[in-house]
């Protein structure tokens, strides 16, 4: 398999779950079977360009989540805290496109919570 295709999958995958979305519910929205959202999960099938903005759509989120830049990396934490897990990646991503201020004091304040 594809390292690319898994981590596309993995992160549609992750999103899904975090929006509480079935994969038939997302499969409906994309007009596929969920076997296929399945398959694009897992990294067995590819994604054309179109079916992830189809999926982004649904999932609303910002197609180029799928393709990060170099601008979107953290560059001076990483000799602090080391590499970046994909999950921290996609914390970090999705924090990111959070465009009101009071939600992501707020989601700050229930993270600090949260690890005490």
């Amino acid at each position: 398999m594809n390292k690319e295709r898994e981590k596309i999958g993995q992160l549609i995958k992750n999103i899904r779950r975090a929006k509480k979305m079935s994969q038939m519910k997302l499969a409906e929205m994309v007009n596929v079977s969920y076997q296929q959202i399945q398959k694009y999960e897992k990294g067995i099938s590819s994604i054309s360009i179109e079916r992830l903005k189809q999926i982004s759509k649904a999932l609303d989120i910002p197609v180029n989540l799928f393709f990060p830049s170099g601008e979107e990396m953290v560059s001076e934490a990483s000799a602090i805290y080391g590499k970046m897990t994909d999950d921290e990646q996609l914390l970090l991503q999705l924090f990111r496109s959070i465009k009101d201020k009071k939600l992501r004091k707020s989601i700050l304040e229930f993270l600090k919570e949260l690890s005490k």
